[in-house]
Parts: C-alpha cells; sequence; structure tokens
C-alpha cells in the first residue's frame, strides 16, 4: 500500500508540476520566441564577422530594457555564427535572444546598443500561434525580413548600420 502511495503522489507531482505546451506531451520544454538580428553594413557586409571592417565584438553590443524609472537591465544575447539545416545554409553571424521582454498581447518594446552609437528603439510583435516573431520595428521603420530558404526554419531580420 505504501509503494502505490508513493508512486501516486509522483505521478501527482509530475502532473502538476510540468508546464505543459502539448497537453499530449505530460513535459514538453516551454519554448519562446526568438530574436534573430543579422547587423550588416551600407554595402551588405556581417559587422559581426571579425574579418569585417567596422567589427562589432559582443563586449560592444548592449541588448537592455527599461523600466518605467528608466533604469537599464541588461537582456541575455549570444552571436550565433553561420549555420545551416541540411543543405540550407545561412552565411551571416546574428544576434540571437530569448530573453525579451513582451506582454500577454504579443508586444514589446526593448533597447539595441552598438558601439558608441545611440540605442535603437526595438519593438517585436509575437505571433502567439507559431510562438515567433511576426514583425519587428527598428526606431519605428519595419525592419527587412529575411526571405531565403532559411526563412522555412527560422525568422531572421535585418540592421542595417
Amino acid at each position: 500500500m505504501k509503494k502505490f502511495i508513493l508512486v501516486s503522489l509522483i505521478l501527482f507531482i509530475t502532473g502538476v508540476g510540468c508546464r505543459k505546451v502539448n497537453p499530449l506531451c505530460g513535459c514538453s520544454p516551454l519554448q519562446s520566441p526568438e530574436l534573430m538580428l543579422v547587423i550588416k553594413n551600407a554595402a551588405g557586409e556581417d559587422l559581426l564577422d571579425s574579418k569585417t571592417s567596422g567589427y562589432l565584438s559582443k563586449d560592444k553590443i548592449k541588448l537592455f530594457k527599461k523600466d518605467a524609472k528608466g533604469i537599464e537591465t541588461q537582456l541575455t544575447f549570444y552571436v550565433r555564427p553561420p549555420f545551416s539545416y541540411g543543405n540550407d545554409k545561412f552565411n551571416f553571424n546574428s544576434l540571437y535572444s530569448f530573453d525579451f521582454p513582451y506582454s500577454s498581447a504579443g508586444e514589446g518594446t526593448f533597447y539595441l546598443k552598438t558601439g558608441d552609437d545611440p540605442a535603437y528603439e526595438l519593438k517585436v510583435k509575437v505571433n502567439s500561434n507559431i510562438n515567433g516573431l511576426d514583425k519587428l520595428l527598428i526606431d519605428n521603420k519595419e525592419a527587412e525580413k529575411d526571405n531565403g530558404t532559411i526563412a522555412k526554419y527560422v525568422t531572421i531580420f535585418y540592421l542595417t548600420k
């Protein structure tokens, strides 16, 4: 009887403790929207590539949010190297983050500072059906969205400095 109660308790805790994305799967991982942003110069060269003139190293980039009092909080980001999905290749480095604020309405505002330039205001529109970004506004202008072969796997935006 003790074993039955112990097993039942473990199953109950597992069932309640797991956050379900898919109701058929008890412990499916939570997924959050991802920001993938390529930063390039006017000539179309990758500014996150160390071989490019005017290269932006990770320590020269700041991704942050501001609260109502104007206090800045650093957001987590990585520089993702070029990648591929099967035969589909993407040849740019990209700023990658899943740690950015957005409301239950699927909208959010945060900031990107590159080098000594003034910070860019980034506004996102999250599509809750696919848990991805529908739109990115950079200083209230819609950012260019990649529509190459890799676009069927991930949503990538471009910032041209």
